[in-house]
């Protein structure tokens, strides 16, 4: 009998130490486990938050806007011998429109325009070139567009080089005047179109006037 509980006591001794064994085992496991999940979480969360600063560094980078020189500022050598365009001139204003003109008996001619409706030397439209004393001459034609309102007014194209009148001419409708200016030790020159005063009913309708082939040499 005595020996029966001997034997039974070791049993239940053992078992004991098999389920505490067993117990430990699945903790260490559980902990183990828990701590992979940790480093994993905390790996992605790394990743999310690189991924999510360079994709805001790249947006603001995207967005910041580019700067650009602003057009029509002094004319270049590089200018001499080719047609000038409406970016050539020192700071046009928006009335001016470059495109392709009918003037008098010539089609689709390459030109820089406005409408022209006063008489008045003091409201006219101007173009103004930016020279630098490095050109010699300037040509071009100037005249009214075949679809201007009135075709009874005439243009008067007035040429001023550093603030001196140096060339003045009145130009009818369905007439092209050509024009040829001595620049030599010039800076600033001004093209000037306004209406001719002196036509009687100046100004009773407006005209496109029509600057064309303008090159310095």
């Amino acid at each position: 009998m005595g020996r029966t509980r001997r034997m039974l006591g070791i049993a239940l001794l053992s078992t004991g130490l098999l389920l505490s064994t067993a117990a430990c085992s699945s903790f260490a496991g559980d902990s183990s486990a828990s701590t992979t999940t940790a480093r994993s979480t905390r790996a992605s969360e790394t990743t999310t938050s690189s991924s999510t600063s360079t994709s805001s560094t790249t947006t603001t980078s995207s967005s910041s806007p580019s700067s650009s020189a602003s057009p029509g500022g002094p004319l270049p050598t590089s200018a001499a011998g080719r047609k000038l365009t409406l970016a050539d001139f020192f700071q046009p204003s928006s009335d001016w429109v470059e495109k392709r003109y009918d003037i008098a008996d010539k089609s689709q001619v390459q030109g820089i325009g406005t409408t022209i409706s006063s008489c008045n030397q003091g409201n006219a439209q101007v173009l103004e070139l930016r020279l630098g004393n490095k050109f010699k001459q300037l040509t071009f034609s100037a005249g009214q567009a075949n679809d201007s309102d009135a075709s009874d007014q005439n243009l008067v194209v007035e040429v001023l080089a550093n603030n001196q009148q140096v060339e003045i001419q009145s130009v009818p409708f369905n007439q092209v005047q050509d024009f040829t200016i001595k620049l030599d030790g010039v800076n600033a020159l001004r093209i000037l179109l306004y209406l001719d005063n002196t036509v009687q009913g100046c100004g009773s309708g407006s005209v496109i006037g029509v600057i064309t082939d303008a090159t310095v040499n």
